[in-house]
């Protein structure tokens, strides 16, 4: 299931919500693993993606500007977004910066 969340939308050419800006952080996509079931980013952390949008993930592009929340990750490419939490935390590395 496809939820194009508000955060995505604004992401397009506005800022997060402040509260919203201090949970998430930009990163780029370097592998979706499993089927769409593990994303993993530029920093190393793992996600583990909602059997829901598992389809979704699996079709996100390697390189991809991915915001990484709490709960969510926002492939902001094409405003698509996945339920997910973090199985494995990343590195400390500079946040991705949008194209």
């Amino acid at each position: 299931m496809v939820r194009v969340s508000c955060a995505a939308l604004l992401l397009g050419g506005l800022l997060l919500p402040l509260a919203a800006q201090a949970d998430c952080h930009h990163r780029r996509l370097d592998k979706v693993m499993e089927n769409g079931r593990t994303v993993q980013l530029d920093d190393g952390s793992e996600w583990q993606v909602s059997d829901s949008d598992q389809s979704e993930a699996a079709g996100w592009e390697q390189d991809a500007t991915i915001t990484a929340c709490e709960d969510e990750l926002i492939n902001t490419e094409v405003h698509e977004s996945a339920e997910a939490r973090e199985v494995k935390r990343g590195f400390n590395v500079p946040e991705a910066q949008a194209r």
